[in-house]
């Protein structure tokens, strides 16, 4: 047979406890008197602290059941704001991080299972962080956005040009990892050569038209004045290329030969460390992630071939 717990009169006990307390007698000291553990009246203590003698009260004791709505509001901020702001070493929210939050800070204790149905309920889901150079300038890329790119298209319609998206790339026969399927506990292992071997690409992205070229090893100043000429051919209107400010679209050699072109090709820089304002990026992303990802061939040159007709399927 249960026995079953006088809450009235364990009420009175501790509303006794908070009246010794308050009589400057040591948590240890009530302890004995009343004969309870020294913890439990360090319980009580801290809850007089914070609410007075109605925390103590039957209705207020007991950790709640589930988070209110306004916590789970404040949940979502305190994980948007990030792991580091809330005292973690490193920028990770693991599910015992978020659990222990929770715990901490509402004093609400959940199964595992159950944090993953709050997170999906909140709008979260376990995703890859993007990587972003502490060097970037979000102010200069703000103002990119507002001013900078709404200049350059008018600048493009008052001069009749193209707007040209250029950006460069590589490839080797290290491929690259994306995640497949396999069974619970066995990884799929990739077999490749592990070599330095290197195969570069540019590619340019007008509104309706994309090119791309493939060079062995890295890519020089005399290749981008060949892929350039190239366009220059190609395409009927005067060019606005627009591009990042890497070292080899800043050399002497470039700057001479397009200062020869007469203004035919005319060059906008785009703000540091902001690869994704430059939709070219995207298109290796894919590329890389999608198109070759898992990729083992024996050699270099068969990693551009195959790389280069995915990039053919994309042109259509």
């Amino acid at each position: 047979m249960k026995h079953k717990r006088n809450f009235k009169a364990l009420e009175k006990r501790r509303l006794k406890g908070a009246k010794l307390l308050s009589q400057g007698k040591s948590q240890s000291a009530v302890a004995r008197e009343l004969g309870v553990a020294r913890q439990t009246v360090a319980t009580w203590a801290h809850r007089l602290a914070e609410g007075g003698k109605r925390s103590l009260k039957r209705g207020n004791l007991g950790r709640p059941r589930h988070l209110e709505p306004s916590q789970e509001q404040e949940l979502g901020k305190l994980l948007m704001a990030g792991a580091l702001a809330a005292g973690y070493p490193t920028e990770l929210w693991t599910l015992p991080r978020i659990g222990k939050v929770i715990s901490e800070r509402f004093g609400v204790q959940y199964s595992v299972g159950h944090w993953w149905r709050l997170l999906r309920r909140l709008g979260f889901s376990c995703q890859k962080p993007e990587k972003r150079a502490l060097q970037r300038n979000e102010p200069e890329i703000a103002r990119w956005k507002r001013h900078g790119w709404p200049a350059l298209k008018k600048k493009a319609q008052r001069e009749g040009r193209s707007i040209v998206f250029i950006d460069e790339s590589g490839l080797s026969e290290r491929p690259s990892v994306a995640r497949t399927w396999s069974l619970r506990g066995q990884t799929p292992i990739l077999r490749h050569r592990f070599t330095w071997k290197q195969l570069s690409a540019i590619a340019a992205l007008s509104l309706r038209q994309f090119y791309f070229r493939f060079f062995p090893g890295a890519i020089r100043t005399e290749q981008i004045i060949e892929f350039l000429g190239t366009l220059k051919r190609q395409m009927e209107k005067p060019l606005l290329i627009v591009w990042d400010g890497a070292a080899i679209h800043r050399s002497r050699k470039l700057n001479a030969w397009q200062e020869g072109l007469n203004g035919h090709i005319v060059a906008a820089r785009l703000p540091a460390y902001a690869p994704e304002l430059n939709p070219v990026e995207a298109i290796w992303a894919y590329l890389k992630k999608h198109e070759i990802a898992n990729l083992c061939l024996n050699t270099i040159g068969e990693v551009g071939q195959f790389a280069r007709n995915r990039l053919k399927s994309m042109q259509r």
